[in-house]
């Protein structure tokens, strides 16, 4: 019986291991990533605890204001005739403050502002969250494609240090020149241990973004050249005030002119009304009292309130303006890039790379004949590894770019259209 508890300890074991393994050895895509960061993320948890603060406020705004009990006890433990509590009165009242102006109603209004405010302050610090987020994954991939490109230049590195070592023993080259593959061989060691790094930086990166400091994913599995091609400035111009600044900025508006007449209803003054029983002990009698009092100025008092809110008010449209001229100009420096970026992609790989890697074989063939010099052959290898590589940050440039355009235009980032 313990053997076969064992067993099947050791099988559950191996079970959870190979399940780990396995989701460690499987790639995360872009839309995965997102839907991590939406789930397991921190500060999107802590938003949603504040979302319900809001909500509660707002109720508590539109409440009445509360029924208050007092009771008062005159005439007793005194002197004479009002020794001991043969002449108390004693009185038991009820009180509130009636709230005129619709006062309630005018607060709830408010409150819901404000929560609506604070809506859109997440939305748009969700939405920084996502582009960090498209962008973070976004590095993972631009790092495994320069990981890659630094394997093959060490790959060449080998390559070349083998053929100048066969020149070298067949007297055919200087040893000043085998020095040099060596050195390129290191240079090329180091290059990629530096690519390793960075790419296991990127990774970890990725992985907090959700909450986690192990990354439990083989790799970011994402085509760094699938370029869209580039909307018309027109079409994200028209989708420009779905951006959540300027939402934002139109609901602070709407929150000003909430709170300019909720100044405006404490113009009319609330009234407080007291009413209930009293008690007259030396006759035994129960009589009813009604009280009510009302504040004078409130007229005078209310009105700097009025202005202010009146002044912010005035405010919050020019705010609205000088962020729309803000976001235009941005997002037209932003298209602009974009274009280029689309354009010097496409030229590098339709025809500076081919060519780059025609004269690279090329000058391979000649060098082995001893047609050209080891340098003009590390010169060839070089601009063909560095074409690869401008178009490796074009092209991540590219996605960045469309990801500040997401951003900008509110839309993109939730479906992981990027890259």
């Amino acid at each position: 019986m313990k053997v076969l508890i064992c067993l099947m300890t050791m099988l559950w074991s191996l079970q959870g291991l190979s399940a780990t393994t396995a989701d460690t050895q499987r790639p995360v895509t872009l839309q995965e990533t997102i839907e991590r960061v939406l789930e397991h993320n921190p500060a999107l948890q802590g938003a949603r605890y504040r979302a319900g603060a809001a909500e509660a406020r707002t109720r508590a705004a539109v409440l009445p204001t509360p029924l208050s009990m007092k009771l008062e006890l005159e005439n007793f433990a005194g002197s004479g005739d009002a020794e001991g509590a043969d002449i108390l009165e004693a009185t038991l009242s009820l009180a509130r403050v009636l709230e005129l102006g619709d006062k309630p109603r005018l607060r709830g209004e408010l409150a819901r502002q404000n929560a609506e405010l604070l809506r859109n302050e997440q939305d748009s610090e969700r939405l920084d969250l996502l582009a960090e987020t498209a962008e973070r994954f976004l590095a993972v991939v631009t790092n495994q494609e320069r990981l890659a490109i630094a394997r093959e230049a060490t790959t060449l590195a080998n390559d070349n240090q083998s053929v100048v070592e066969r020149r070298f023993r067949a007297g055919r080259t200087p040893a000043a020149e085998r020095s040099h593959a060596i050195i390129e061989v290191a240079r090329a060691e180091i290059e990629q241990e530096h690519a390793e790094h960075q790419l296991a930086v990127s990774r970890l990166r990725l992985a907090a973004a959700w909450g986690q400091t192990q990354t439990h994913f083989s790799s970011a599995a994402g085509d760094l050249f699938d370029l869209d091609e580039v909307a018309d400035f027109d079409k994200l111009e028209n989708l420009l005030e779905q951006n959540p600044d300027l939402v934002r900025l139109a609901t602070a508006k709407r929150l000003a002119e909430a709170r300019t007449r909720l100044a405006q209803a404490d113009r009319r003054p609330d009234i407080d009304v007291t009413g209930g029983l009293r008690y007259l002990n030396d006759s035994e009698d129960v009589a009813l009292v009604l009280s009510a009092s009302m504040p004078f100025g409130s007229r005078s008092r209310a009105a700097p309130a009025i202005e202010e809110s009146e002044m912010l008010g005035l405010a919050e449209p020019l705010a609205f303006e000088q962020r729309r001229l803000e976001l235009y100009t941005t997002l037209f420096e932003i298209h602009q890039e974009l274009l280029h970026s689309h354009t010097a992609v496409d030229m590098l790989r339709r025809r500076i790379i081919p060519e780059a890697e025609r004269a690279r074989r090329d000058f391979e063939k000649g060098y082995a004949l001893g047609r050209y010099s080891f340098l003009e052959l590390l010169s060839a290898q070089r601009t063909l590894l560095g074409a690869r590589l401008e178009a490796v940050q074009l092209a991540a440039d590219y996605h960045r770019y469309q990801t500040q355009i997401d951003r900008l235009t509110g839309g993109g980032l939730m479906t992981g259209g990027t890259p």
